[in-house]
């Protein structure tokens, strides 16, 4: 599963150092892990700069009949955003950063197979993981639920060294504005998380054991 969970900026000064924001007036403080269709901090841009709002982890598009497709949405391949009508729209012109203070794999070759594992900046600052979100209101009730989805690329070497063939896209503090703008074409878009992507020296720690293991499974199980 690619980056079903993720740790999170769970301290307010944390989000206030890294985006130089003010925190709403009101603000849940996030959970230490963020699992799917949980509450997750999400830098958005608006009339006043950049602002945190907490959004639903896993994208419910627009369209959607129910809150929670069948299918997983936690994840957007950057390969697939111009095509899949789950991504295509919210792409075009809803982008955000998400805090992520580390990313968790599960691993099954490899020198940390058999675990799930912890990926950090080596240096531990807070990474900012491009993302995309979406407006979704109950036609019976008429909530409006905010949720994001994470874009995801191919790995570096060190993560593909390590066992996940898939990697959170995270820009640094220079195209941040850049990527939350979206002035950009949606190939343009494209082009330039593929080109800008931040250089990051990780590091790897094992977590939880995984139940079952065994060698004869898949090398990368993605449930994107």
């Amino acid at each position: 599963m690619m980056c079903a969970r993720y740790g999170s900026a769970d301290e307010f000064n944390l989000l206030i150092r890294t985006y130089h924001l003010k925190l709403p007036e009101v603000m849940v403080l996030p959970q230490e892990i963020i699992y799917p269709h949980t509450p997750a901090p999400v830098i958005v841009k608006g009339r006043e700069g950049m602002g945190v709002r907490m959004m639903n982890y896993s994208l419910i598009p627009s369209w959607s009949d129910v809150r929670k497709p069948k299918f997983a949405t936690y994840n957007a391949r950057i390969e697939e955003v111009l095509n899949k009508p789950s991504w295509r729209e919210p792409f075009k012109s809803r982008h955000c950063l998400v805090p992520v203070k580390f990313f968790i794999e599960s691993v099954y070759e490899g020198p940390y197979a058999g675990h799930n594992i912890a990926i950090a900046a080596k240096d531990q600052h807070l990474l900012s993981a491009a993302g995309i979100w979406d407006s979704w209101t109950d036609r019976r009730t008429g909530e409006v639920v905010e949720s994001v989805a994470i874009l995801t690329g191919p790995p570096p070497e060190d993560v593909l060294a390590a066992g996940h063939d898939r990697c959170p896209i995270f820009l640094a503090d220079a195209h941040w504005e850049e990527w939350l703008s979206a002035h950009k074409t949606a190939q343009q878009s494209v082009d330039f998380l593929k080109n800008t992507r931040e250089v990051i020296e990780f590091s790897f720690t094992e977590r939880e054991v995984l139940k079952n293991h065994s060698r004869q499974m898949s090398l990368f199980e993605d449930g994107e």
